[in-house]
């Protein structure tokens, strides 16, 4: 018999709230940043996780990415489990490599999730699009894909890659 959880749901935004803060606090007083105050700190926490909460988008955003990573971290750890098991010396497989597919496929995720929960706010504004969104930003968006500004980025980028290749050269 499966159980159902279907309840927690009505939590989502509470425990949204509480991973912004724990994450933010976490991260304030490690890098210590603002100092080491803990008031200083939890208030500033605080402060991030109202504002997160509020934006709901934000919330939906970490709503479809905590299951993902979770998934992510769990596969991780079974791997390691196997390669744990099958051999010896786990150095001869922690290579680098490995971590960066982690990376690559957690970066994925970010995006795909982004992608997926702020298509509704952003779809107006991509190329191709038939308009319906504020007039400024259509004005800013069909400026920034105009022919001309295409054009100068093109050769912006032609002439720092050729100037990356010279310079390389005559090192």
């Amino acid at each position: 018999m499966a159980l159902d959880v279907s309840g927690l749901s009505y939590f989502m935004s509470i425990f949204g709230f509480l991973f912004v803060f724990l994450v933010m606090y976490a991260i304030l007083v490690k890098t210590n940043i603002l100092g080491e105050s803990p008031f200083i700190n939890s208030f500033v926490s605080f402060v991030f996780a109202i504002i997160f909460v509020v934006f709901s988008p934000a919330v939906k955003y970490v709503q479809t990415i905590v299951p993902w990573v979770a998934i992510l971290v769990i596969c991780l750890f079974f791997v390691l489990v196997i390669v744990g098991f099958s051999q010896k010396d786990m150095s001869s497989f922690m290579k680098p490599g490995l971590a960066w597919v982690f990376i690559i496929l957690l970066a994925i995720i970010f995006l795909v999730s982004a992608i997926v929960v702020f298509n509704p706010f952003l779809k107006p504004y991509l190329p191709g699009s038939s308009g319906g969104g504020d007039p400024f930003l259509l004005s800013i968006k069909n400026f920034a894909y105009s022919d001309k500004v295409l054009g100068a980025v093109l050769l912006l980028i032609i002439a720092a890659l050729t100037s990356w290749f010279i310079t390389k050269k005559a090192k």
